[in-house]
């Protein structure tokens, strides 16, 4: 998925999280440089004969500089370099923070190597291939786009560049929150691809380097049976000058959206819904879903 190999910066002061995750990326081909020390970390990413980094992942809870210490200084020297950080305090508070401060993605400890080495490809490329739209949109006042797509059709990394290139012309979004932004719309496009159209289960997933993993091969079969294929994902944009709102449908069988509980870590509608709904709700003004749980409306106002 990646085109050359991505510079990972690795922050934690727990020699196990650190070896572990550091692994796990260097497996797939990431040139991941690990730090106990945060100071030490931010020293690299100031010298100009280091690599160009991709993305940050620190530990929120270490000594001497924490990872909101971390995220500042990164947001400050390069705001558009995304922050992702991992916590093993369940806070809403934390995650509120982290969003705020311009956090990519958080993650909780435990950390569920898979989810976080699929969030760490999209977001390199998200960095790679976000381009903001030309100065001349800030003269556009209004939009609608209406996308429709099968199952085995859609692409959501392009279909999310599409969808966030107006975002800071438009006054929506600036450097550097758009990264969380962009996630929030490809965790959206992903549960109701696989979780709608395909009725998968979080609960399927099994470990990252096994050799055999349910959830993809169940994917996989159903993206090659048309009664799951060719069911259809509808995309509805409107922009205009205060409000920008995105609309995203699927022929699921839905959920029942009154069991949605905005606090990270919630495993209750991980069947449902993934772990990207915690972040979606978080990151948008608004979140909204219709009667039968297959169609949701995210809403962003103009800062």
């Amino acid at each position: 998925m990646i085109r050359r190999a991505a510079h990972i910066l690795l922050i934690d002061d727990d020699p196990a999280v650190l070896d572990m995750v550091q692994s796990a990326l260097a497996h797939y081909g990431m040139e991941v440089h690990a730090y106990p020390d945060a100071a030490q970390a931010l020293e690299l990413i100031q010298n100009p004969s280091a690599p160009q980094f991709d993305l940050v992942i620190t530990d929120i809870n270490m000594e001497g500089l924490d990872g909101f210490d971390v995220i500042h200084k990164v947001k400050t020297l390069q705001p558009r370099l995304p922050v992702v950080l991992m916590t093993g305090q369940a806070s809403v508070d934390y995650a509120i923070r982290a969003m705020r401060m311009g956090a990519s993605n958080l993650f909780m400890k435990p950390i569920a190597i898979r989810d976080m080495v699929q969030s760490v490809f999209h977001l390199v490329d998200l960095h790679r291939d976000i381009r903001l739209a030309d100065d001349g949109l800030r003269g556009l006042v209004n939009e609608r786009r209406h996308f429709l797509f099968r199952s085995d059709e859609l692409d959501v990394p392009i279909l999310v560049r599409h969808l966030t290139d107006r975002l800071v012309p438009m006054g929506f979004a600036s450097t550097s929150n758009l990264d969380v932004i962009a996630m929030a719309f490809h965790e959206a496009l992903v549960n109701s691809l696989e979780h709608g159209n395909l009725e998968l289960e979080s609960s399927l997933k099994g470990d990252l380097f096994a050799k055999e993993d349910p959830y993809v091969q169940l994917r996989d079969q159903r993206m090659a049976d048309p009664h799951y294929a060719g069911r259809l994902i509808e995309v509805r944009l409107a922009m205009d000058t205060e409000r920008f709102e995105l609309e995203i449908s699927d022929e699921g069988r839905g959920f029942d959206a009154s069991r949605i509980s905005p606090l990270p870590g919630d495993s209750d509608m991980a069947p449902h819904c993934g772990r990207g709904l915690p972040l979606i709700m978080l990151v948008m003004d608004e979140v909204h879903f219709n009667d039968k749980g297959n169609q949701i409306r995210l809403v962003l106002r103009r800062k």
